[in-house]
């Protein structure tokens, strides 16, 4: 009896280990599906990949540049509140972007003296968007409670009508859902080309921030590489999942041909594969698999094909409105059917009524005063019944109500109290 149980906990320690060897990034699976599903986007790619290789030959240069400011919207979707991280925590991942994509990280010290030379300051940094696209001013986090468990890799949450939050303008902003991805996928990213409503990043809750719920992605690195790929970076052995073959690459120069991904922060310098000696895989790039504490940086032939992406593919974002400052939307607009809200002030539970008598179908979300949302409900129904809005675990203070039907548009003020 000892000995099998002992045969099952041991098996049950490997296949722990196993799952856990295989937390990955999903974007070569994501965008392979999508080759298959829409035959116009090799086609895309290869124009992509041709103004790539146009631009950075010409630019290669130019190292007289202003640094690029990157529009963020952060959808949180959660099942439990441990899946609803906290500003503070969506705060902290932009502060890891800045450092990374700056070369300003403090562990940047790590990383070989061979590659020192080849150490990029991206000249990209990231901000929260303070205007949203109805030009209100916001935080640039929305918050959607779902009953999803785990979206399973799905795109999905990205649609509003299936229980997660519909995108953003992409071309005004980078996108990223943070939620519980599920399927082994620590996050996933498109490059340039897919259709709008896909485009963006998407990083389990677990590994978002820093320091993050996980104890191995626990510096906020999943989003920097995943953002990497976001602006067209492939892993160093290709778009594949390995390059058992060596006959792929990630278009990079300085970048050596590797035969797949490096897990963990075991391997040792040099790790040589591909013929890639006498240094071997570049193990510390951000675009491998190592765990957070062994990836410190991009290199230059990386930083110019991102480059490339903002000034090509995703140029639209350098005209954003996403970072003016814009008013927070607190004038009182009447709908011109009757819609009743209250009480006012409230502690529980808010009540929307219309005196229609047919249904009115309408948008309805709560911001607080920094334009933060706090509710979003679409295609509410309206009517005689009156519609509860569960506003118990909100702090005391005042809010916006907004009720956005297809012709009309109500604001109304209330105020909870504790």
């Amino acid at each position: 009896m000892k000995e099998t149980a002992f045969t099952i906990a041991f098996m049950l320690f490997i296949a722990l280990g196993a799952v856990a060897q295989n937390a990955h990034c999903g974007t070569s699976e994501k965008m392979q599906e999508l080759f298959g599903a829409d035959p116009s986007l090799a086609e895309k790619r290869k124009g992509i990949e041709e103004f790539t290789a146009r631009w950075t030959a010409e630019n290669q240069m130019n190292v007289n540049r202003d640094v690029v400011t990157i529009p963020v919207v952060v959808h949180v979707v959660y099942n439990t509140p441990l899946q609803n991280i906290s500003d503070t925590q969506i705060q902290s991942q932009i502060q890891v972007l800045n450092e990374d994509y700056r070369g300003q990280n403090a562990d940047i010290s790590g990383v070989p003296s061979v590659w020192t030379n080849l150490v990029a300051d991206c000249e990209i940094q990231f901000a929260l968007a303070t205007c949203d696209p109805n030009g209100y001013a916001t935080n640039g986090i929305t918050r959607t409670q779902t009953d999803v468990s785990s979206w399973n890799g799905s795109d999905d949450v990205k649609k509003t009508a299936l229980g997660g939050h519909d995108p953003w303008p992409t071309s005004d902003y980078m996108n990223i859902w943070v939620c519980n991805v599920g399927s082994g996928i620590l996050g996933y990213a498109y490059q340039p080309g897919v259709s709008a409503s896909l485009d963006g990043v998407v990083i389990g809750y677990k590994y978002f921030g820093r320091p993050s719920q996980s104890s191995t992605y626990n510096k906020g690195r999943t989003s920097t590489h995943e953002i990497g790929h976001y602006f067209n970076l492939d892993h160093p052995w290709g778009t594949g999942t390995d390059n058992i073959n060596c006959t792929a690459d990630d278009n990079v120069a300085d970048t050596p041909i590797t035969e797949g991904p490096n897990y963990d922060c075991d391997v040792s310098f040099p790790h040589i594969t591909c013929s890639n000696g006498p240094n071997g895989d570049m193990v510390n790039n951000y675009m491998d698999y190592g765990d957070d504490p062994c990836i410190f940086f991009f290199t230059n032939g990386q930083k110019a094909r991102m480059l490339a992406a903002i000034n090509g593919p995703r140029q639209s974002l350098l005209n954003s409105n996403g970072l003016n400052q814009c008013p927070l939307g607190l004038e009182e607009h009447v709908l011109e059917s009757s819609i009743n809200v209250y009480p006012n002030p409230v502690s529980d539970a808010l009540f929307v009524q219309s005196d229609q008598r047919e249904n009115l179908l309408a948008d309805i979300r709560i911001i607080d005063l920094s334009g933060r949302e706090i509710l979003n409900r679409a295609n509410v129904r309206l009517g005689h019944a009156a519609t509860s809005l569960d506003v118990s675990q909100l702090s005391a203070g005042t809010y916006v109500l907004e009720i956005r039907s297809q012709r009309e548009l109500l604001t109304h003020k209330f105020n909870i109290i504790r």
